[in-house]
């Protein structure tokens, strides 16, 4: 599993600059964002391993120039040039030996931050976790993400969704056996808390929900996946 290109960069180095910016900023809001204190051990030491790695890579790197240089003077200079010296190298693999499924482990935690009431596109992009819009893509190809939260009692639930820049979405609904969706709420900022008018009250009710991107109000790109959420008196 690799994170969404989104949000996540894409070359290593640069990576390893996110999860550090992700772990800093994180660290003090965790428990706000109901974060338990093992998880966010776990995640501390995950990124410890990954900053090891990136350092380790990057060494491996200059190693391999540098043996390349040693080979040039050795093969290809003049007698009387200095004396070539082999690099030294010294690659230890990560302390805490973490096991595999690092990048699932960092999806599961931004998608639990993301759906958590406290979080708000700032949080999101202190965190860096905010999406950008790829630049390859226009607006008519864009399709933001969601999910809804388990519902809650009154008949609502909470749902995240993914701007891709633009800075309005709308919810629709559409009911058991329709086949036309409904506005049902219109937000600026991702989580939005939304509510049904029961079919039957005091019945639980299942319903199709999905997003659309908004800019001036008016509609853009395409709707997000539909998802089925239970709602609940």
């Amino acid at each position: 599993m690799i994170p969404s290109k989104a949000w996540f960069p894409s070359s290593l180095q640069e990576r390893a600059a996110w999860f550090d910016n992700f772990i800093t900023n994180l660290t003090p809001i965790a428990t706000a964002l109901g974060i338990v204190p093992a998880s966010l051990a776990d995640l501390v030491l995950d990124n410890e391993d990954f900053q090891s790695i990136a350092a380790t890579t990057l060494a491996v790197e200059n190693f391999k120039s540098a043996v390349r240089e040693y080979r040039i003077s050795l093969t290809e200079g003049s007698t009387g040039d200095p004396h070539p010296m082999f690099p030294f190298s010294n690659f230890n693999g990560p302390q805490n030996d973490r096991p595999a499924g690092m990048f699932q482990r960092l999806v599961e935690m931004v998608e639990r931050i993301r759906v958590h009431p406290a979080y708000t596109d700032e949080i999101g992009a202190s965190l860096g976790i905010l999406p950008q819009v790829p630049q390859n893509l226009t607006p008519d190809q864009l399709k933001p993400e969601i999910k809804a939260s388990q519902s809650m009692n009154g008949y609502k639930f909470a749902m995240t969704v993914t701007r891709m820049g633009m800075p309005q979405f709308k919810v629709q609904m559409q009911r058991d056996g329709a086949t036309t969706w409904s506005d049902v709420a219109f937000g600026t900022s991702s989580p939005i808390e939304v509510t049904v008018s029961p079919t039957n009250a005091g019945q639980p009710e299942r319903v199709l929900v999905r997003a659309v991107l908004l800019e001036k109000n008016a509609p853009v790109g395409e709707p997000s996946d539909p998802t089925f959420v239970t709602v609940n008196p």
